[in-house]
């Protein structure tokens, strides 16, 4: 356009026009800017036009969304599928703005409604009461003020959640207390305000018992009952659907080390009332107790799934003995055996040094007779290893699956008596499941115990913190061979029969599908004894049948303590043209951020190994602690 202009040949330049050109210009311009002002009309009428056009094509195609076409049941279901019924390194029903059910009520008009009309969704409570804050911080009064606003929004959430829950049966797990630091600086005004606003916490719970189903319950209780001890003074018939209930109580006064008589009567209101008299209760976890569970007003006879922590005190080597004996129609028992102790000089106890004639508990009177438990089905055994005794006194025809997590008390010598081994060799038979600690066991005596597993599906090799270092490294190559089957082939290529097997040699194993193994530098295998582990395991059918005698891994997930090869399994596996379509293989190595981090912790890679997980899979269930109920069932 600056073509045309009479001016062209002046632009860009300090040329000064006259008066005459002056008046030339403005006419220029003038009639310019008409023709700018036509378009940018024009340009705003398309645009609204445009605007108008999008809209509704956004508008109509929201109808085309095909999440609208998903039945109103359906997709109830899948809000209740965001729940994490079955999580346990994760927390995240906790009350919040950041809960599932909060969530999906934000996103539409008929998704809150749906939600709201969902009662199920709002049914599990969970509530983590936070700590008050510390008389030395600083600006008191701020931070004393964020607390109680924290109680109260906890308090309001407390009351929506149970109203929108409408007659569902609630699934509550309270953790916390309110627990302050003595001496403290607070006025006993501030104290009270913050035991009156845990008190209404927790009478909305308690004003709900006749609609408990599961209860979780970690309370703190200090110097002063701040409320929490209500919980465990429910009578039975106001919670009349109660079935799984898991407790642990902290202590967090130094009261109770110096008064005994004050322990026993915080046990008499905790464990000792009638909550546990539950008349539906099924499902029970304790933790750390301070008497005997068999002093406690439970029904034993209707409990079918139990755990117990270690014991705070010294139990009566046969108490594991009697506790299965009164529960006769147990389901699912994870059951802790105390190490025996010596009363040292100074007084205090220590668990018994090397010594396998000291280290074994003895056995029950011979008044005790075998006892049958049809219905047991799963049995994990943490703490130290179980006496030799202890396998001799059962018969548990129904066992499946058997975890067997505990250390043993002094060095593992061939001769010894194992109770480990005495529990595998009286049950093997039967069992399709093992998890197992190589503290256990010896190489030799993990070969010995694989012979005696003919039906297992799954095994699991892991290693958890124990309460002294291991002196000598397991290597599990050989046993990696002893469960690696060799085929026989004829001149074609086919599974050679002739001798009954197809099978060069003897292996163990020959059901397995799952295998799941954490390593550390204490107990591991080579890459190279996996490869041919799982290749052969996982070795194609005959064009004339299957293979004979063997059953094809569907899962194998492991943990390295060192750093990823140049070469890894599934690498390995391929070259040698191993069909891994069907099969889950994960292989976690350690990266190059935890060997650095190790030496700045102060601790070896060996110590480090414990404290990182090894993989978050549902075949590779953690085995790190007691059985905890959850809504799906029990889990690790």
């Amino acid at each position: 356009m600056s073509s045309t202009s009479p001016f062209a040949q002046h632009l860009h330049t300090n040329y000064v026009p006259s008066n005459t050109e002056l008046n030339h210009l403005q006419c220029l311009v003038d009639e310019r800017q008409k023709s700018v002002d036509t378009l940018d009309r024009e340009i705003e009428a398309l645009t609204k036009r445009r605007d108008e056009h999008a809209k509704f094509v956004k508008e109509h195609s929201a109808l085309l969304s095909p999440i609208r076409r998903v039945p109103n049941d359906i997709l109830s279901l899948v809000f209740l599928a965001c729940l994490p019924h079955n999580s346990p390194s994760r927390r995240l029903t906790r009350l919040s703005a950041v809960h599932p059910a909060l969530v999906v009520s934000h996103v539409c008009q008929r998704w809150r409604q749906l939600s709201f009309n969902t009662p199920l969704l709002w049914s599990i409570i969970d509530i983590g009461v936070p700590k008050p804050p510390d008389s030395r911080e600083y600006r008191l009064d701020d931070a004393m003020a964020h607390w109680q606003w924290q109680m109260q929004v906890i308090f309001e959430m407390t009351e929506f959640w149970i109203s929108r829950s409408a007659s569902c049966p609630l699934t509550l797990s309270f953790s916390g207390g309110l627990t302050f630091p003595r001496p403290t600086g607070l006025t006993e005004e501030t104290i009270s305000a913050g035991q009156q606003k845990l008190s209404c916490i927790i009478d909305v719970l308690c004003g709900v018992s006749d609609r408990w189903k599961s209860v979780y319950l970690s309370v703190e209780l200090g110097d002063d009952d701040s409320g929490v001890a209500r919980f465990f003074r429910i009578p039975p018939d106001s919670t009349p659907l109660l079935e799984n209930l898991s407790v642990s109580v902290f202590l967090t006064s130094p009261i109770f080390m110096t008064e005994p008589s004050k322990k026993e009567f915080v046990l008499d209101q905790t464990m000792g009332g009638r909550l546990v008299k539950a008349p539906c209760l099924r499902r029970l976890a304790v933790g750390c107790l301070w008497t005997s569970p068999l002093s406690l007003p439970i029904n034993w006879a209707n409990i079918t799934e139990i755990s117990f922590g270690p014991p705070a005190y010294q139990s009566d080597p046969s108490f594991p003995l009697s506790l299965l004996t009164i529960c006769t129609n147990l389901t699912r028992c994870s059951i802790y055996f105390q190490a025996p102790r010596l009363v040292q000089p100074n007084g205090n106890h220590a668990i018994i040094p090397a010594s396998p004639t000291t280290a074994v508990a003895p056995p029950p009177s011979p008044s005790w007779s075998t006892r049958r438990l049809t219905r047991l089905r799963t049995l994990e055994v943490r703490g130290s290893e179980p006496p030799p005794w202890f396998a001799t006194h059962f018969d548990l025809p129904s066992l499946r699956e058997l975890s067997l997590l505990c250390f043993s008390p002094h060095p593992v010598i061939e001769q010894t008596e194992s109770g480990v081994i005495e529990l595998i060799r009286r049950f093997g038979d039967g069992l399709t499941d093992l998890t197992i600690d190589s503290w256990c066991l010896s190489e030799s005596r993990l070969m010995q115990v694989l012979e005696w597993l003919p039906n297992v599906t799954s095994l699991k090799l892991v290693r958890v913190v124990r309460y002294q270092p291991q002196t000598q490294a397991v290597n599990l190559d050989p046993v990696l061979d002893k469960l690696t089957p060799r085929y026989e082939y004829d001149h074609e290529g086919e599974y050679d029969d002739a001798g009954g097997s197809g099978v060069h040699g003897a292996f163990y194993c020959p059901k397995l599908e799952k295998f799941g193994c954490r390593i550390n530098h204490s107990v591991g295998f080579s890459e190279e004894a996996l490869v041919r582990f799982i290749a052969s395991r996982r070795s194609s059918r005959s064009s004339t049948g299957s293979r004979p005698y063997v059953s094809r891994l569907s899962s194998v997930v492991l943990a390295f303590p060192s750093r990823k090869p140049s070469k890894t399994i599934r690498e390995g596996l391929e070259e040698l043209g191993v069909d891994l379509e069907d099969m889950v293989l994960i292989a976690t190595y350690k990266t190059q951020n935890q060997e650095q981090a190790a030496p700045r912790m102060g601790m070896s890679l060996v110590e480090l190994d414990v404290q990182i997980e090894a993989c978050d899979h549902e075949d590779y269930v953690s085995t790190v602690g007691p059985f905890k109920p959850t809504l799906g069932g029990w889990i690790l």
